[in-house]
């Protein structure tokens, strides 16, 4: 398995190039995750097709991890058509956990070839058998009226993201970040000399605000912040945060270089 790597001195950017260097004449399945879950990096409609024409110049499929694919942004960019859409060597996934905010329901979808997508339902057969039918009606319920669910991400995400743009300048010297244009995660750079565990764990325990541990994801010196949440509940959130970021500010010195992977993301924007 070779690990495409989204890297924060790229500027947290999904670089294809890299990606062509990685796909060899043995590699059979390209997985990828847009829009980017935890960094929001995403791709674009070209750089979809180019990630197909990798997979295709070997032979492998390309799965692709859709579940913010439905999440985007009032000024954002128009989502991309999905991965099963370009080819037969594509593959859908998603969820309703993350665009209908419905994750007890544990239910998803695959779009694939007939055969990969029979295989799938045989496994299924040994492994969970069927969810739950009042799961199943409310999940089509909620597929039913996706519009006005879709609507009502869009105020929240709106909403949101201007409150953690106030907050980011408010605390420049503190925290730091590049909001999302598509799904609800990004990266939150920190200032404070503290590995990201141990100040994630004192976050939830002192201030109980959960933000992930970016040593979760091999990202160290960051924490993954989510604008899903309800906007009074955010709110409140981003200011226990900041209060707690200032204490541990008094604790410890200041990182060197903090700011290096948000300061790269604007530079390749």
């Amino acid at each position: 398995v070779s690990r495409w790597e989204v890297r924060p001195e790229d500027g947290f950017r999904l670089d294809l190039d890299a990606l062509e260097r990685l796909v060899r004449p043995g590699t059979r399945l390209i997985v990828i995750n847009s829009p980017h879950n935890p960094t929001g990096a995403i791709l674009d409609a070209d750089g979809l097709r180019r990630v197909y024409a990798l997979a295709e110049s070997v032979g492998a499929r390309v799965l692709s991890d859709e579940a913010y694919r439905w999440l985007s942004h009032e000024d954002g960019p128009e989502p991309v058509p999905p991965m099963r859409d370009l080819g037969p060597l594509g593959i859908s996934v998603g969820t309703f956990s993350k665009p209908f905010g419905l994750p007890g329901l544990r239910i998803g979808w695959i779009a694939a070839p007939a055969d990969l997508v029979a295989a799938c339902w045989g496994a299924r057969d040994y492994v969970s058998l069927s969810p739950g039918k009042l799961n199943d009606a409310l999940a089509l319920l909620a597929l039913r009226h996706r519009g006005p669910i879709q609507a009502r991400n869009r105020q929240i995400i709106a909403e949101n993201t201007a409150a953690a743009a106030a907050w980011f300048a408010e605390n420049a010297d503190l925290v730091a970040w590049r909001p999302p244009t598509a799904g609800l995660l990004t990266m939150l750079a920190y200032a404070p000399d503290m590995p990201s565990l141990p100040l994630a764990n004192r976050l939830a325990e002192e201030a109980s605000v959960m933000l992930a541990p970016g040593s979760t994801f091999g990202l160290e010196g960051y924490l993954r912040i989510g604008i899903g949440q309800e906007p009074a509940i955010f709110r409140q959130g981003l200011e226990r945060a900041a209060s707690f970021l200032r204490q541990v500010a008094a604790e410890v010195p200041t990182r060197a270089g903090w700011r290096a992977g948000i300061d790269a993301g604007a530079a390749v924007r």
